[in-house]
């Protein structure tokens, strides 16, 4: 089990907030959101500091968190099947500051889906997902906007995994590079 320093962001602490709330602002998930919501958002934060190297979470892995980059940047794998049947782990996307990752929380609780690894020193923003589902009960609008664009950004990594996907076959069956 790894073990990191969480600090706790507030709107007491301006400067700090401030940070946080012009970091959410770069999220797509928040986008639309005002700067007094984007405060109610910062207030759910704390910071989470992952030394290079070190798992954020594995791929099977329960988990109740929405993180957000804030400095560093993370790697995203997947465990892959090769044609001699070995199983290794398979970099599917790299991830910089003001970008998400385990959003699918906010919709189910289903296991992680890839594994995550700090590419380098980096500072997450955590967001867990009991405390932002109470937040968006107490203020739909929050809720309705960041499912809206949650279900936007979900909408494009499935149309893009489905031509990944169509590429693939084609050039399983040798259709690509045919006229």
């Amino acid at each position: 089990m790894l073990y990191y320093q969480f600090e706790t962001y507030s709107r007491w602490g301006e400067v700090m907030s401030t940070r946080v709330i012009d970091n959410l602002r770069r999220v797509e998930i928040f986008a639309g959101l005002s700067d007094e919501e984007l405060l109610h958002v910062a207030d759910l934060c704390k910071a989470l500091r992952a030394p290079a190297g070190k798992a954020i979470f594995n791929e099977g892995d329960g988990g109740a968190e929405l993180y957000i980059i804030h400095s560093g940047s993370v790697r995203v794998m997947i465990n892959t099947r090769s044609p001699d049947g070995t199983v290794a782990p398979s970099t599917i996307n790299m991830l910089y500051s003001g970008q998400c990752f385990g959003e699918m929380i906010l919709l189910d609780s289903a296991s992680r889906s890839a594994t995550v690894v700090a590419a380098e020193p980096t500072t997450l923003i955590v967001i867990r997902e009991p405390d932002f589902r109470s937040l968006c009960e107490a203020n739909p609008r929050i809720g309705y906007r960041v499912i809206r664009n949650l279900a936007q950004d979900l909408a494009y990594k499935l149309r893009s995994s489905n031509l990944l996907l169509r590429g693939n076959i084609r050039w399983q069956r040798g259709e690509l590079g045919r006229r």
